[in-house]
């Protein structure tokens, strides 16, 4: 397809580039993520005797429950949930908890096709996994579907620092990440999103600025954004239990956010600003505000500082990746 859409202009009256801002640009109706989840786990973790990622334990980062049915009933019985509520948009089908491509891709590929049955409700689909879980013939599954629909890749960073990745034990280097992204480019209708955590341990802010400015670097479509937060039954528990770990505030966090942003390239989506932890599992930060107020407040403090997404940037790249023609 080769219409071209307008690209929302980040100003002082409109400081972040949102992913809903994406959407709009791009379709004539409302669009939100479904979540969907396949049970596939992780490859660290279950080839780490150290458990995987210090700060990771899966429940805690989604809603979904452990006895869901099939894909095909998941993502009906979330639809007809959305339109008993009044919803008359459209949706982006998201494979979101664990390592959504750690299965071969004869066995992918027949998930991600389900939302094929939907045609009058899904426009997209959206992936997360990590860079080391990424083979080619799952990216060309990926690209053959982007043939007809949206789809973004969503893969795990959290930092560009190599010292801090051998900290957390996340398993792979900055390197195996610029590698995944490169393959990922080779197909022009795979979207392309980061997830990054602010805070983690040691870095500073010359660290976490480090990262947007790689990211950056890399031309992605996305980025996700999350602040560091405790979950239990992680390694991240006992070293916080041992106050080796310094957590965000909500004042801090807001200070941090408007003064990274201005860094971010105005042409990369902003997917997420606030990580989310179920309740019962989140033992630090507890704030006070909801993310809603959260929000606002990064919003009116870009406005207050009279800046926004890109504008510490010296020019703005024409040729960066929201260029892309949608599908």
């Amino acid at each position: 397809m080769n219409t071209k859409f307008p690209k929302t202009e980040i100003n002082l009256s409109h400081p972040i580039y949102r992913l809903k801002d994406f959407f709009d640009e791009r379709f004539n109706f409302p669009v939100r993520k479904l979540p969907v989840h396949t049970y596939l786990g992780c490859p660290h973790r279950d080839n780490n005797r150290d458990g995987g990622c210090i700060y990771c334990y899966e429940p805690a980062f989604s809603t979904l429950k452990p006895d869901l049915p099939d894909v095909q009933t998941q993502i009906k019985q979330w639809i007809d949930h959305a339109r008993s509520r009044g919803y008359n948009g459209k949706f982006i089908a998201y494979f979101q908890t664990g390592t959504n491509t750690y299965a071969p891709a004869p066995k992918l590929k027949s998930w991600w096709e389900q939302v094929y049955e939907f045609n009058d409700d899904i426009v997209g689909l959206a992936v997360g996994t990590r860079p080391d879980c990424l083979d080619d013939s799952v990216l060309q599954v990926l690209s053959d579907i982007g043939e007809r629909l949206m789809v973004w890749l969503e893969l795990g960073l959290q930092s560009a620092n190599d010292r801090t990745l051998s900290l957390i034990n996340r398993g792979h280097d900055y390197q195996c990440f610029v590698d995944a992204i490169a393959r990922a480019k080779r197909y022009p209708c795979i979207h392309i999103c980061a997830h990054i955590i602010l805070g983690l341990p040691g870095e500073t802010a010359d660290d976490m600025l480090f990262t947007i400015n790689e990211i950056n670097n890399l031309h992605l479509h996305g980025v996700k954004i999350h602040h560091l937060q405790v979950v239990k039954h992680t390694v991240l528990q006992e070293w916080y239990n041992s106050g080796h770990i310094t957590l965000f505030n909500e004042d801090s966090y807001i200070g941090l956010i408007t003064n990274l942003l201005p860094h971010l390239n105005a042409n990369i989506t902003v997917h997420r600003l606030v990580g989310d932890i179920r309740d019962d599992l989140l033992i630090a930060p507890r704030w006070h505000l909801p993310k809603t107020k959260v929000l606002q407040l990064i919003h009116d403090e870009l406005q207050n500082r009279m800046t926004w997404q890109g504008k510490e940037l010296p020019s703005v790249n024409t040729s960066t990746p929201n260029s892309l023609d949608p599908v």
